[in-house]
């Protein structure tokens, strides 16, 4: 594809919504992104694939690259530090897919992966870097992006390196704003990702880090002038901030969900983990869902403890049907407070 044409495919997507689903691994496969969708997400990512299992036919590989129904501004992510391979994964089987663009993943801080040079390891080299973006560019029919943090081994390179994703063609590149040492703690640095925004000369950049409501988004926009933002774990559990953001952006008032609709969607969530990875695997990968979906309600303390023993569906549906009774029952009586 073209770089001008990449480049405004990307400014259209962001045009009809700046916000995104991030990419987690573990986290944003089918089950998820189709709640999160149904609660306003318009553009979102898979987990992250590697380009290597890809080509070798890994079977759990496989079940990554699973699309719902309906998606159609999803990007697969896909991860490697080999060009052959990258090059391969895309022209062999991305191609041809149904995802809406292809993500690279230059910023997994975690030691499997950097250990493998893969990763925020690709941000110690500006130049290894560059290489592994023009692979994917070049052996791509779709739009490209990628995904970085501020930098690795403690030095801030983010600049450069959005530099040179736009040279090899990258159509639009996500900062993360805290360093690969720095995981998930401490505050996103907003100053930095504003330097690689105004370092970027065409290419839309989105600023990722400590968006969790409306605010959020606003500080976040401001504090950056990016072309979008970006939500990860703040949206486990609460699919329903994209609908709260979109919907205050309109300047319409906004009506949090009560207990007994959180938990209706989480059910809705379980049931379609239930239907396309079955009973054992989503009975285990449910009960992480579970505990944020009831984060703050009464007695979630108990029922997290409760769920920990669950290994059938009935004993999840059971739970979660009679507390949506429960808690609708109770919210009658005593609506929640506006």
């Amino acid at each position: 594809m073209k770089r001008t044409e990449s480049i405004d495919y990307f400014r259209s997507l962001l045009k009809t919504n700046d916000v995104l689903l991030a990419p987690m691994a573990g986290v944003t496969d089918a089950a998820f992104r189709h709640v999160c969708a149904k609660n306003g997400a318009h553009v979102m990512f898979t987990e992250m694939v590697s380009a290597k299992g890809m080509v070798y036919g890994n079977k759990n590989t496989g079940k990554l690259l699973y699309l719902g129904p309906g998606e159609n501004n999803t990007a697969v992510q896909i991860f490697g530090e080999d060009e052959t391979f990258l090059s391969r994964a895309v022209g062999e089987y991305l191609n041809d897919s149904a995802f809406a663009f292809i993500d690279i993943n230059m910023g997994c801080p975690v030691k499997k992966v950097t250990s493998n040079g893969e990763g925020s390891a690709l941000l110690r080299d500006t130049e290894k870097l560059y290489r592994v973006a023009k692979s994917v560019v070049d052996a791509s029919d779709k739009p490209v992006s990628a995904k970085i943090r501020l930098g690795i081994d403690g030095r801030i390179n983010a600049c450069e390196n959005v530099q040179a994703l736009e040279e090899a063609g990258v159509g639009m590149v996500t900062v993360h704003g805290r360093t690969a040492e720095m995981f998930y703690s401490g505050h996103a640095d907003y100053s930095q990702i504003s330097l690689a925004v105004k370092t970027a000369k065409k290419i839309p950049v989105i600023a990722n880090g400590d968006v969790g409501d409306y605010s959020g988004y606003l500080k976040i926009m401001a504090d950056t002038e990016a072309a979008g933002a970006m939500i990860g774990r703040a949206a486990m559990g609460n699919p329903f901030v994209f609908s709260e953001i979109a919907t205050l952006k309109n300047g319409e008032a906004y009506i949090p969900p009560t207990n007994d609709e959180k938990l209706t969607t989480a059910l809705e969530h379980f049931e379609f983990l239930l239907k396309y990875k079955g009973e054992h695997t989503a009975c285990s990968e449910f009960r992480r869902h579970f505990c944020y979906y009831t984060k703050g309600m009464p007695g979630g303390a108990a029922l997290r403890s409760q769920i920990s023993s669950y290994e059938r569906a009935e004993q999840f549906t059971d739970l979660i049907k009679s507390l949506t009774d429960r808690f609708k029952n109770e919210e009658s009586v005593c609506p929640a407070e506006p």
